[in-house]
């Protein structure tokens, strides 16, 4: 099986979770991450946080790939995900590295692709967080401007919807897929490391995953300090109801003991 010279690579995200289970391992090429020919010299990698990686594959294949043969294995598919693409150039004289939306290997060995679909799949899930942390912060930073005039949020609904966002983006980051630690095919690949490293570094996998962490928290201490604040203005306003009831309660008994004494 020959690839052309030029091709290109496009990660997709199409669902939350791809089943890969249920695909026959013994139909894969190669594995982790799992690799499968398509037509006469295209590739498509799998990975289970629901990223599809299609290697010289025309758009109109990809998308029969993913409303025909890939629905049956994805839970909660998405329309529209995030995705990227590069252009991919064979050059065995060469030295590997990326130029603009173009990447040159020295060979077209199905290790360096499964080392690029691996990094191009951890961008695109990484873009998909920065996406919906993003929102998350857009609603907490005129939350942050109120607390620092002293006013508070006026209901919790938001502030836990917030929350929840940052919690379930933190938890994805953990379970779905570590970002930044290495791909267990180094250890069988150790000569490939320099690729893995220098498309990391391209990709910007470790600065962007610290900044995510960095923003997750900023957004889940500011919602968690508004709604504590908001819970606290609620539990005044109840103490001051209890005063005022107890201050009714004492004139209306002086003033049966005063004013309607027999």
């Amino acid at each position: 099986m020959k690839l052309p010279e030029t091709f290109s690579v496009r990660a997709l995200l199409v669902a939350r979770r791809i089943l890969l289970r249920r695909f026959p391992a013994e139909s894969a090429t190669a594995i982790a991450p799992m690799f499968f020919s398509q037509g006469e010299n295209g590739y498509v990698a799998l990975f289970r946080y629901g990223v599809a990686v299609f290697v010289n594959i025309s758009p109109l294949e990809q998308q029969h790939l993913v409303d025909q043969t890939l629905l049956p294995y994805i839970e909660e598919p998405i329309e529209g995900g995030e995705e990227e693409s590069i252009e991919v150039m064979i050059a065995p004289n060469q030295d590997e590295r990326v130029h603009g939306e173009r990447i040159t290997l020295r060979e077209r060995s199905i290790p360096r692709l499964q080392i690029l679909a691996e990094v191009m799949a951890r961008s695109v899930l990484l873009a998909d967080y920065e996406a919906r942390i993003n929102r998350s912060f857009d609603m907490v930073e005129p939350l942050a401007l109120k607390l620092s005039q002293s006013r508070g949020p006026r209901t919790s609904r938001q502030l836990l919807q917030t929350i929840g966002t940052a919690l379930a983006t933190e938890h994805d980051m953990v379970g779905r897929a570590a970002v930044t630690e290495k791909p267990d095919l180094l250890w069988e690949h150790s000569e490939l490391e320099g690729l893995y490293l220098m498309l990391e570094n391209d990709f910007e996998l470790c600065e962007r995953d610290t900044a995510l962490v960095r923003k997750i928290t900023l957004v889940t201490r500011t919602a968690q300090t508004s709604l504590e604040l908001l819970h606290s203005r609620r539990s005044l306003r109840v103490e001051w109801y209890i005063v005022i009831l107890i201050i009714v309660e004492i004139l209306l008994t002086l003033f049966d003991l005063f004013v309607r004494k027999p």
